[in-house]
């Protein structure tokens, strides 16, 4: 990894002490998938990986598993209502 893509990364983490995320993907469909996640830590710089947690029984299980990538996006104090959106299930959470 460059040294400046390192540091940016060791500094967008440090910033992030705790909060809460949402975590997207696609599944095997190409629809959207998302879920809240408060469980979201750095695990190592380099290489550059984060860690975060999903319930075994989540019915988003399957698409993250085969999913060949996925997106974490930080949010702010202000976004609770995104946060709460993506924290419940069985409705639309792109809609909008």
């Amino acid at each position: 990894m460059r040294e400046d893509r390192k540091k940016a990364f060791r500094n967008a983490l440090g910033n992030f002490a705790t909060g809460v995320t949402i975590v997207t993907t696609r599944d095997g469909d190409g629809r959207p998938v998302g879920l809240t996640a408060s469980s979201f830590n750095s695990v190592s710089l380099d290489p550059p990986m984060v860690l975060w947690s999903l319930a075994l029984d989540s019915p988003n299980m399957a698409a993250f598993r085969q999913a060949g990538g996925w997106a974490v996006h930080i949010l702010s104090a202000d976004q609770e209502e995104l946060s709460n959106r993506f924290a419940t299930r069985g409705i639309d959470k792109f809609a909008g």
